[in-house]
């Protein structure tokens, strides 16, 4: 029974309060004859029944204090809210003849049979009679249950309308269809019908049936989904993609990616994007490919490449791991330019003392000359002055002629800075940058359109390019050749394709990044302890050292074409057979771009080709390095690992597209996701409401900073796509202030339970 203390009604109901105040608690002799209640107080108690000596007037609502109810000599029962505050007073004839009054029928309110526990089976009853019934047999059945009731039939579906808001209520009808037709009204509500075949489960159990057997034998309903429309799935995800596998790469560098991979619990393709796109860099323009037989298409191996994933995936250590052997080749030149340093000093010092020696001589032959005669025999000419000053000059060009460090990589610079370091090292630069959305961020705006078309025109690197300014002169880089690698978080990059997606910035940039890959990430691993494996990170590191010393007669005497007039560097075609399938190949690709619905997707295909070629050429060279002799032209077995890779690389292309392609889809399909956890777990408990049971705002979605869901358009083009699949309906709540606008309140669908 419920705690009706008269001090606590009274401080939650100040008018009620003062009602009950002046009436005393039934006793048993006060409810003789009537059968119910004399149960009632006979089994529960009578803490929530009075005897009533007079009229009430109604104390709430539009008529309180204009009207009397007729209750003089009737018994009152106090009525609680879903809050188990007392709101309300039920008057029944002591007789048990007439009908119940209500004190407040605006105020929706039960009368309540148990203790309402966390663990209780919550019934609904509409009249006081049966309600009681209805305790007693679960008591008597052992069954944890609480019952609440109406009193009043035609305020039962109010009451249930009040309570299934906290609780989930079970109402007990049989099968005759009079029955069942009474569940209409309580569509959409959180109420379990338990329909039995010939009788309600409580008068079975009183004719002594098993409650269990009875349970296990009746119909159950959830009235909650009747009459809302089933939720169509939404399994809209990122595209799947490939992985980098065994035989896509040269067996030296397979081994090294596979063993970093394998230490760092990374995707592959983390480690092995840095290190192709090192070992390109290293190549640079020393040596290319004509993939045509006749035409004079030209490629270098110049690759920009990016790793995208979330934070705490690794990429920062496994761009670090792909990145170690052309470190190794920085370190190595910064220690042999220390060493140029001390050198280029030491002789300095010596030309200081030639030089003044030399002036000396200088000197005393002008002098000598001067004073000879005109019949010298061994006349001083002015070569022999000019010789001398020309000594002094080259010693003094010497002194200026610093040493200069061999540039590999770059990771912060202007493109100015670039450009000075570009017509040191005569063979191109890698540019590395650990968060990539820097390097991307600083081309933004008209002003910055000189670095943008300085890294445009670098892709290519076949060309030269001439810098011309007001203080400095001219910079002439004879071989403009830039690398470009690092890592992206997915939900930057997003914000930087929408706008080329758009077409407000899309002037090839992004899909110059050819080796961009956003594998899966790895869950569920632990973290482990094995030491690099030091025989193939030397093999590997060799590797980059003999390509970065290897001359031009070094690239013949691995298959390339000499140098020609037509042909300014060591050059290489693909076999007979290569070639047809290389072509039928950029045939298809021409095809598929033709057909592509975004231009953005189309251009990124176009460039395929010069990828393809790239790769084929790094790894045919690797090949002849590894087997010490030439392999004849570009082989059908670097091709194919090649084509390995473009088939690799396009999936995660369609992939990294997506994110903003089907930016809506996937927010939404997240959001669904988590809608799903909440009714799993039974609610979101992390607000103050529940928003499984009472809905929740845009604002209250947008507040949560969900990934994906920070943007308050993509929040509301989430559920609008939730709407349109049935996992949400939307309600206008007028506003209850002065003037504000109404709100539209989210509600999640009851039969979303059914794709548990």
């Amino acid at each position: 029974m419920i705690n009706s203390n008269k001090e606590k009604a009274h401080a939650q109901s100040m008018d009620l309060g003062q009602y009950l105040a002046d009436f005393e608690a039934a006793t048993l002799a006060d409810v003789a004859g009537n059968e119910i209640l004399e149960n009632l107080i006979n089994n529960h108690g009578n803490t929530n029944i009075y005897k009533l000596h007079c009229d009430i007037t109604i104390f709430s609502g539009q008529l309180k204090g204009e009207i009397k109810l007729g209750t003089a000599n009737s018994l009152g029962l106090v009525m609680q809210d879903s809050k188990a505050q007392i709101v309300n007073l039920a008057s029944v004839p002591v007789n048990g003849k007439g009908r119940p009054f209500i004190a407040d029928t605006a105020k929706p309110s039960a009368f309540i049979l148990g203790s309402m526990g966390f663990n209780d089976v919550i019934i609904a009853v509409d009249n006081l009679t049966d309600a009681i019934n209805c305790y007693n047999s679960y008591i008597d059945a052992g069954v944890r249950a609480s019952v609440i009731t109406s009193i009043v039939p035609s305020l039962f579906r109010q009451t249930v309308a009040e309570f299934e808001k906290v609780r989930q209520l079970t109402i007990i009808v049989t099968a005759l269809p009079a029955d069942k037709a009474k569940l209409k009204q309580l569509e959409g509500m959180n109420v379990k019908a338990v329909v039995c075949e010939h009788m309600s489960i409580y008068e079975a159990i009183q004719y002594g049936a098993s409650y269990n057997d009875l349970i296990a034998d009746a119909e159950v309903i959830d009235l909650q989904t009747l009459g809302k429309p089933k939720p169509k799935l939404i399994n809209q995800t990122l595209p799947p993609v490939k992985n980098v596998t065994d035989g896509m790469l040269p067996d030296s560098l397979q081994r090294y990616v596979n063993n970093h991979a394998e230490r760092l619990s990374t995707p592959p393709e983390y480690i092995a994007i840095p290190l192709i796109t090192a070992l390109a860099s290293v190549i640079g323009t020393k040596v290319s490919i004509y993939p045509k037989m006749y035409d004079d298409w030209e490629i270098v191996p110049n690759i920009w490449g990016a790793i995208i994933g979330n934070p705490s995936t690794k990429k920062s250590p496994a761009l670090d791991a792909g990145m170690k052997p052309l470190k190794n080749l920085t370190y190595k030149a910064k220690a042999d330019y220390e060493q140029s340093q001390k050198d280029f000093a030491a002789q300095k010092e010596i030309n200081e003392f030639k030089t003044k020696a030399v002036k000396s001589e200088l000197q005393k032959l002008a002098r000598e000359q001067v004073q000879q005669a005109d019949d010298a025999e061994h006349k001083i000419t002015d070569d022999d002055l000019k010789a001398k000053a020309q000594t002094i000059a080259e010693t003094q060009q010497a002194n200026e002629s610093e040493p200069i460090m061999k540039r590999y990589i770059a990771n912060d610079g202007t493109y100015q800075k670039l450009g000075e370091i570009l017509t040191q090292t005569n063979n191109g630069l890698l540019v590395e940058r650990d968060e990539l959305t820097a390097l991307l961020a600083s081309f933004n705006g008209e002003q910055n359109n000189d670095a943008r078309n300085f890294y445009l025109e670098a892709f290519n690197g076949t060309g030269s390019h001439v810098m011309d300014r007001v203080i400095r002169g001219s910079i002439f880089i004879e071989h403009h050749c830039l690398s470009v690698v690092g890592g992206i978080q997915p939900n930057k990059l997003e914000r930087y394709l929408e706008k080329t997606i758009k077409g407000l910035d899309n002037d090839g940039l992004m899909q110059r990044f050819q080796l961009a890959v956003y594998p899966d990430h790895i869950k569920g691993l632990k973290e482990r302890d094995i030491a690099p494996n030091a025989e193939i990170r030397q093999i590997v590191y060799d590797l980059f050292e003999t390509i970065d010393n290897m001359s031009l007669c070094d690239f013949v005497k691995y298959g390339a074409n000499p140098v020609d007039d037509y042909h300014k560097r060591p050059y290489y075609h693909f076999t007979d057979d290569a070639y047809k399938k290389f072509m039928n190949w950029y045939d298809e690709q021409k095809a598929k771009a033709d057909d592509c619905e975004h231009s953005v997707i189309a251009e990124h295909i176009t460039k395929y080709p010069k990828t393809i070629a790239s790769l084929a050429l790094i790894f045919h060279l690797v090949d002849c390095i590894e087997h010490g002799a030439s392999l004849g032209a570009v082989s059908m077995i670097a091709l194919d690992a090649a084509l390995a890779w473009h088939d690799m690389l396009e999936t995660h292309m369609m992939r990294i597209y997506s994110i903003v392609t089907d930016s809506a889809n996937i927010k939404a399909s997240n959001l669904a996701d988590r809608i799903i956890k909440m009714i799993k777990n039974g609610g979101n408990r992390t607000d103050k409401t529940d928003w499984v049971n009472h809905g929740f705002t845009a604002r209250d979605l947008h507040r949560k900073n969900w990934k994906g869901l920070t943007d308050s358009e993509d929040v509301l083009n989430a559920l609008d796509i939730l709407v349109g699949h049935d996992w949400l309906t939307w309600q206008s709540i007028e506003s209850t202030g002065q003037g504000g606008r109404p709100t539209e309140r989210y509600y999640i669908n009851s039969r979303l339970r059914e794709l548990l």
